[in-house]
C-alpha cells in the first residue's frame, strides 16, 4: 500500500505585488478624486460581497452620533445592506464637533445683529430684522380697513334652486357659515353634504 504524499505548494504574490507597483508609479492628475484603497480593504470588501449583500445608491452622506456632541461622518459612502435590513457602510469617517458648528452660528448671527444694528434696524433672534411698534401698528390698521370680498360675496343673494334646504340647514349649523357660502358649497360639490363641509371647514 503506497500512500501518496500530500504536494506542498508555495503562493507568491509577487504578480499581485508588481501590479501594485505599476499602479502606484502612475501619476494622479491634481483635482481627480481618486480614492486609494489599501490591501484589506479590499480583502474586507470581497468577503462582504460574498454574503449576497446588495449595493445601495443615492446615499451622499452618513453621520454617526456619538456622545459629546460628536459625529462621525462619512461623506460618499458605500453603502450596502443585508437582507436582514442592517447595513455595511464603506468610507473615510471624519470626527465633527456639533459644539464647534454651533459656535460658528452663533458668531454668524451675531454679525448679522451688529450690521443690523449699525444700518438702524432691531433684529430678532433667528437673525431677521424687526419692525418697531408704529410700524407694526400701522400694518394692523391698514389689514384691518382693507375690505374682505368674503363679506362681499354674503350681500348678495345665491339661487338656491336645486338644493335642498334640509341640507343647507345641516352645512350653516355644522360650519357656522352663512347661507350663502352653504348654498355655494353645496353647488361646487353637486349637494354632496360630507364634501361640502369638509371644504367650508378646512
Amino acid at each position: 500500500m503506497s500512500v501518496e504524499e500530500p504536494k506542498i505548494e508555495e503562493i507568491t504574490e509577487n504578480q499581485e505585488t508588481n501590479e501594485q507597483a505599476e499602479v502606484s508609479q502612475q501619476e494622479i492628475p491634481e483635482g481627480a478624486q481618486v480614492r486609494i484603497i489599501s490591501k484589506n480593504e479590499k480583502k474586507a470588501r470581497a468577503a462582504i460581497l460574498k454574503l449576497d449583500l446588495k449595493k445601495v445608491k443615492g446615499i451622499s452622506r452618513v453621520t454617526f452620533r456619538k456622545k459629546g456632541n460628536y459625529i462621525l461622518a462619512i461623506s460618499a459612502p458605500e453603502v450596502y445592506r443585508t437582507p436582514a435590513g442592517s447595513y455595511v457602510v464603506f468610507g473615510e469617517a471624519e470626527v465633527e464637533d456639533l459644539n464647534k458648528r454651533y459656535a460658528e452660528t452663533a458668531a454668524a448671527q451675531q454679525a448679522a445683529q451688529q450690521a443690523a444694528q449699525s444700518a438702524g434696524q432691531s433684529v430678532d433672534a433667528e437673525g431677521t430684522p424687526s419692525k418697531d411698534p408704529a410700524s407694526i401698528t400701522a400694518d394692523l390698521e391698514a389689514s384691518a380697513n382693507a375690505p374682505n370680498k368674503e363679506d362681499d360675496d354674503d350681500d348678495e343673494e345665491v339661487d338656491a334652486t336645486g338644493v335642498d334646504s334640509a341640507d343647507i340647514d345641516i352645512v350653516v349649523e355644522q360650519t357656522g357659515v352663512s347661507r350663502n357660502k352653504a348654498i355655494k358649497a353645496l353647488k361646487t360639490h353637486n349637494g354632496d353634504m360630507v364634501n361640502a363641509i369638509m371644504s367650508l371647514s378646512s
